[in-house]
Order: C-alpha cells, then sequence, then structure tokens
C-alpha cells in the first residue's frame, strides 16, 4: 500500500499546484502514475471511484478532450483517493 501512497501523493501535489492547465495535470498524472494500478489493490471503498476516473481518461474521444469542471471534478477525485489511501495505514 505504500507504493500506492507514494503515487496519488505525488499526483495529489501535482494537481493541487497552479503551473499548468488541469486537464494537462489530469492527463499526466493519469498516463505517468495512475494508469497501471490495478482496481483489486486499492481499497473497497475508492474501487469504484478508481474505475470511473480511469475508464472517463481512457475512452476521452479525442484524447485530451474533457473540459475545466470535469477536470477540476477529477482531481477532486484523486485528493480523496489519497485521503483514504492516507488513513487506511
Amino acid at each position: 500500500m505504500t507504493d500506492l501512497l507514494k503515487r496519488f501523493s505525488k499526483v495529489a501535489k501535482a494537481v493541487s499546484s497552479n503551473n499548468n492547465p488541469i486537464q494537462q495535470l489530469i492527463y499526466n498524472a493519469y498516463n505517468n502514475h495512475l494508469s497501471d494500478i490495478n482496481t483489486d489493490d486499492l481499497p473497497e471503498e475508492i474501487q469504484p471511484i478508481y474505475d470511473a476516473f480511469t475508464d472517463r481518461l481512457s475512452s476521452a474521444e479525442p484524447p485530451g478532450d474533457i473540459g475545466n469542471d470535469e477536470a477540476n471534478h477529477l482531481a477532486n477525485d484523486i485528493l480523496y483517493m489519497t485521503d483514504v489511501l492516507r488513513y487506511q495505514r
């Protein structure tokens, strides 16, 4: 679980920054850190959230085609999943 917490913590920090557009931060987080996580390795509480997150980012057409509101919602999902992992230790 420690590796998962490190991944999510790194991503949460990135999406909380204002250095890049939120859509770019979300896609970078997904592609570079979260896309290869096995849902079964996550706490049951966040498995449906993670599945919805990955489904949305892997099905966006064209890739990168999410709006600000959706990107903000996905960022909040990342922060929530990170909190759950942090308190599961």
